[in-house]
């Protein structure tokens, strides 16, 4: 496939001084620069790659929803570059589909339904266009207004999941719980053994009166969806973020009491791949025993709440291998943790290097207890030479000042430490007055980023900034 023109040569100019002469005389135009080599073409596949990098740079992740929107219709406006362009572009546009509204979800699936349908039996290639070009397909940021969206949505998803048979990236619409029949037709369509990114998959609570709950799926049919998904490397479980006092009361369940029980405790999923984890949060039922007995050998991200009896089961039995912890409190959970020991994180997690703690688990996880590992006591009382732990990146909402005496006294046993982060604070401008600089959090923030730079460490803000 050719995407330039050919060269032609041009015919000779002859030039006539005396064209009323009765014999007018000519000659030749001769050129004064050399004839152009006619232009190569660049094959198909260059202009694919070249393509790619206008379609696919990186920049939407940095922008908000009305800048992501305008560039989003921008990238369409390739196709009236020229025709050679069309057949190369429309591949690359619907690789990544991000959809932000529902009439554009319909508008989507009825372009993809019709499509499908017109498709004949003589093509070598038994999926249709442009359903088998879409590898990322991202709904997060679809907005549900009415109680009539969600059976619009659930009904599109249904006649979508078909259609996609190359889909690698799946990213639900995080205020909507999925019915049994829509992850029916996901794990029921061709080529889900390769998909590798789900997020946004949400389960109900197991307990209370669900009559007054929207419709969920059961924790069986999200058990059976992940078990047809053996090649996930990002996995995205939460409970609808609502005020539940069933939650609560599910959380508080002996997660002892399930283990003794065979016949309720599910089989382990097959997993060898799964990278990312976020578990925020979901009941101790059938579907955490799963995940809670499921192999991860190659977890390195885990997001969890911060509930005692869940975080120590999963630190205990996927903590090993872990690189980055992060802890959060949603806001429908209590956030008070009770009289249960916390969890020995940095014992749990020898090869953590990034750790975000919650406001609420600061007076909890104050990492007074020294890491310990599988030999015994390795604390500065017990051993003279205790192992270092390799964490480098600690993250805490706030400065606090029990917080900051805690995590000194324990920098001896954290020597790769370099950057202490304040998520939720930012520096002033510059410009500002000594004594502004000096007052509340500011000041905090200040004494902070003193103390902590005797011993080689950087206090940064919520934008990763050092005003030094």
């Amino acid at each position: 496939m050719s995407l330039a023109s050919t060269y032609t040569e041009t015919p000779a100019i002859f030039l006539q001084p005396r064209p009323l002469a009765r014999t007018p005389g000519s000659f030749v135009l001769l050129r004064l620069l050399p004839q152009p080599r006619p232009v190569k073409p660049l094959p198909a596949e260059v202009w694919f790659k070249v393509l790619s990098y206008v379609v696919d740079d990186g920049e939407d992740g940095r922008m908000g929803l009305p800048e992501r929107r305008a560039r989003s219709r921008k990238k369409w406006e390739l196709l009236f570059v020229c025709k050679s362009w069309v057949n190369v572009v429309l591949p690359l546009l619907y690789s990544r589909i991000h959809i932000f509204t529902v009439s554009t979800l319909q508008k989507f699936v009825a372009h993809l339904a019709s499509s499908d349908q017109r498709w004949d039996s003589i093509r070598r290639i038994p999926y249709s266009t442009p359903g088998r070009w879409v590898q990322t397909l991202d709904l997060s940021e679809i907005v549900l207004e009415h109680s009539t969206e969600l059976l619009s949505v659930d009904s599109n998803l249904i006649r979508l999941f078909p259609l996609l048979p190359f889909l690698t990236s799946l990213y639900l619409v995080p205020e909507m719980l999925l019915s049994n029949r829509v992850l029916a037709a996901l794990q029921a369509k061709d080529g889900i053994g390769e998909l590798r990114s789900l997020k946004g998959v949400k389960v109900s609570v197991p307990v209370g009166d669900a009559s007054a709950q929207p419709p969920a799926p059961s924790p069986d049919a999200v058990i059976r969806l992940l078990g047809n998904c053996p090649r996930l490397e990002q996995l995205e479980i939460a409970c609808p973020d609502v005020n539940s006092l069933e939650l609560e009361s599910v959380l508080d369940m002996d997660l002892s009491s399930f283990r003794d029980e065979a016949e309720v405790t599910p089989p382990p999923l097959h997993f060898p791949d799964l990278k990312s984890l976020c578990l925020c949060p979901i009941p101790i039922g059938s579907l955490f025993l799963a995940l809670l007995r499921t192999p991860l050998p190659a977890l390195r991200h885990l997001v969890v709440a911060p509930h005692t009896a869940q975080l120590s089961a999963i630190l205990a039995a996927h903590g090993r291998g872990l690189i980055s912890l992060r802890i959060n409190t949603p806001r429908h959970l209590s956030t008070t943790i009770g009289d249960v020991p916390p969890p020995p994180v940095l014992t749990s997690c020898p090869e953590l290097h990034h750790l975000a703690l919650d406001q609420q688990l600061l007076p909890v996880l104050t990492l007074l207890e020294p890491a310990q590992d599988d030999g015994g006591s390795v604390g500065a009382s017990g051993s003279p030479h205790p192992h270092p732990h390799p964490l480098r990146v600690l993250t805490i909402p706030r400065p606090n000042a029990r917080f900051f005496r805690e995590v000194e006294a324990l920098l001896p046993r954290l020597p790769s430490l370099t950057v202490v982060r304040a998520r939720t604070v930012r520096w002033l401008r510059a410009g500002v007055t000594g004594k502004a600089l000096e007052a509340g959090v500011q000041g905090e923030m200040h004494e902070w980023r003193h103390r902590f730079a005797r011993r080689g460490v950087r206090l940064v803000d919520g934008d990763w900034r050092d005003p030094g």
